[in-house]
Order: structure tokens, then C-alpha cells, then sequence
């Protein structure tokens, strides 16, 4: 049984991953400052939203029962983000931003001294702009007391059709740590984007008439131009979703019907919707927005824990959620490397 601390919570990726390699925890505590995920996180993990810690700010670290195993915190990344404002820990002012909070995930994993912390942060992060700030992470978690391994993971390669990239730092309190942890190895992805479309959804979710006929025009006036729904004028892919963002229904679209098939791999461009579509909006063939449940697939969510808040949130909560979260098989393939079913320690 694992002592279990979940810092910047969401809606519980990782909680869901242990769920489902069968991994016992016993949930010290969830730690998450937004009302939403807050309940959404109850309602996906049947537990009472007073194990919800609030504002990490606000969490005195020498109230928090020992021991602890195992700490996982996913520090705000809109300040490290490239679609953020790219301040890194501190402001102009020199006062703390978001992604600085990663401050007080180390202060209550120094008072606390769990087995493993994992973290988890956009892969900006590891890149040359803030190498100073991924430096002084790896110290002051060094200095802490642990052994720090870090990798770029992509869901794709875990076992989700989703072009998603994130950097995990494992630490391993030096006591334990007897052998050198390794990532996981990349496996052949078997699923695809489409497996994880509905076959009929409503009509909110598809492109207005002046949007559908703009996409159907847009190669004519911008030649050799291919389209997928975002700004970048980027491929649409039938095999891997783009990256999920909190934008939802803006920011990530899906060409539905038997185009998107096994058959017909690889991107493509509008000319190709022009053979194949009709010119009219029906469910069997069109460009629409993923729905709500689709992202929350398409993160490694079961349908049963959607089902659990679908219709209690309204869309925008469900997107933000859905875009925010870790993808779950991505988290169950570190977990995996570490735990056994009984929550001990393989390494």
C-alpha cells in the first residue's frame, strides 16, 4: 500500500494510473486550488473534497501525516509554456509566477521526504531558454536529498494517438535508489485517432457553413497549403491527434468518417476532402470540433470516469480539464517502472 500525496491534482492522471495497474494507494491528500477539477477530481476518485489541500501557498508541510511514498506534482507550466508568457519563475518584479509554485512542491517534498516524487512540465522547460531554471531544479531536488532522472516522454509512444510531449523528472531518495531508474522504452502505437471518435455527436460540434467553406476553398487561394483546423495551416493527421489544449473545440479539430481509416494513412490536405466530401454538413462526412468525452479519451480517461462528470461541468470546464491533465498511460508507464502491485519499490 502507498502512501500517496498528489500535488497540483488536476483532475488525477496519476491516480488514475494506479488505479489501473492495480497499484493499492492510500490518498494522504489532493492538492488543487481551481473549484472545477477540485470537484471533477472527487467525483472521477469517489473521494470526499476534503482531502483537498487548497492553494499549495497555503499547505503547512509539518501537518501533512508521514510517511509518504510517493509525491506527483505537475506544476503550472504558463510561464515556461511557449503558449504562455515565458517569464520562467519570477516576474520583472522579481516576485513568484505560476510555474515558480514549483518552490512549494520542494518545500513540502524536503519536510516530507518522500520514497519517489515525479514531475511533470511542458519540454520547454528543458530547453535553452530556461536551462538555468532545469538546472536549478535538478539541484535543489539533489540538495533535497534525491537522485534525479529526466526524459522527454510523447503519448504516442506510450500507447495514445496524441502528439503530446511532456519532460518527467523522476527522483529517487538516495537511500533507496540502488539502481540506476530507467524511462520506459517506446512501444509501436496500435490505436489510432479514430478509434477514438464518436460515430454520432451533435450538431454544435461541427464547422459553420462559413467556416466549412473556407477550409474547402483555402488550397485554392493559398496553394499547396495544407489545413487542420489551427492557425499554423499544419497536416491533418488521421492517425495521432495534435496536442490537446485547454482551448478545447477552438484549438483541435477531427475529420470524421470512413476517410479517416487505416487505409488511407498519413496526412491529408484539402484537395482530398474535396474528392471525397460532399458539399454539405451531415455526420457522415465533415470537419468538426472533438467533443468533450473524445478529449478526455484521447488523455487515457476511461469512459466510466467521464460518465462521472459529464453534464456537471459545463463545456469549457471539461476542455480546460481534459487539456490541463497528464495523459494517464504515460503516467501508468512510469508508475510501472517503479511500483510493484503491492506498492513496493522496484528499484
Amino acid at each position: 500500500m502507498i502512501n500517496f500525496l498528489s500535488l497540483f491534482s488536476g483532475i488525477g492522471a496519476f491516480e488514475s494510473a494506479l488505479k489501473n495497474l492495480e497499484i493499492k494507494y492510500n490518498l494522504v491528500g489532493y492538492c488543487e486550488n481551481a473549484p472545477a477539477p477540485s470537484k471533477a477530481y472527487s467525483l472521477m476518485h469517489s473521494v470526499d473534497e476534503n482531502l483537498n489541500y487548497g492553494d499549495i501557498e497555503q499547505v503547512n508541510e509539518t501537518n501533512i501525516p508521514l510517511p509518504i511514498d510517493l509525491i506527483t506534482y505537475g506544476f503550472p507550466c504558463q510561464d515556461i509554456s511557449v503558449a504562455g508568457q515565458q517569464k520562467g519563475f519570477e516576474d520583472e518584479e522579481g516576485n513568484k509566477t505560476r510555474s515558480g509554485l514549483f518552490f512549494d512542491a520542494l518545500r513540502i517534498i524536503k519536510e516530507t521526504q518522500p520514497k519517489v516524487a515525479i514531475a511533470e512540465n511542458v519540454k520547454a522547460l528543458v530547453q535553452n531558454k530556461f536551462k538555468n531554471e532545469f538546472a536549478m531544479i535538478l539541484s535543489e531536488l539533489n540538495d533535497a536529498g534525491y537522485n534525479n532522472y529526466w526524459s522527454i516522454l510523447k503519448a504516442n509512444q506510450c500507447g495514445v494517438p496524441q502528439s503530446r510531449e511532456r519532460v518527467f523528472i523522476v527522483s529517487i531518495r538516495k537511500d533507496l535508489d540502488h539502481h540506476k531508474f530507467k524511462f520506459p522504452k517506446p512501444f509501436e502505437l496500435r490505436l489510432q485517432m479514430k478509434d477514438f471518435l464518436e460515430n454520432q455527436v451533435d450538431e454544435r460540434y461541427f464547422l459553420s457553413d462559413k467556416m466549412f467553406a473556407y477550409v474547402l476553398d483555402l488550397e485554392e487561394k493559398q496553394a499547396g497549403t495544407k489545413w487542420e483546423g489551427r492557425a499554423n495551416n499544419d497536416f491533418i493527421n488521421p492517425i495521432i491527434a495534435h496536442t490537446l489544449s485547454v482551448r478545447g473545440i477552438k484549438g483541435q479539430r477531427a475529420g470524421v468518417s470512413n476517410i479517416i481509416s487505416v487505409s488511407e494513412p498519413g496526412p491529408i490536405t484539402v484537395s482530398d476532402y474535396k474528392k471525397k466530401l460532399e458539399l454539405k454538413r451531415t455526420n457522415d462526412g465533415d470537419l468538426r470540433n472533438l467533443t468533450e468525452k473524445e478529449c478526455f479519451l484521447l488523455m487515457g480517461f476511461k469512459e466510466e470516469e467521464f460518465q462521472k462528470v459529464e453534464g456537471k461541468f459545463t463545456s469549457t470546464e471539461l476542455y480546460t480539464m481534459a487539456g490541463n491533465s497528464i495523459v494517464v498511460d504515460v503516467a501508468e508507464e512510469l508508475l510501472y517502472q517503479i511500483f510493484n502491485t503491492d506498492g513496493q519499490l522496484f528499484i
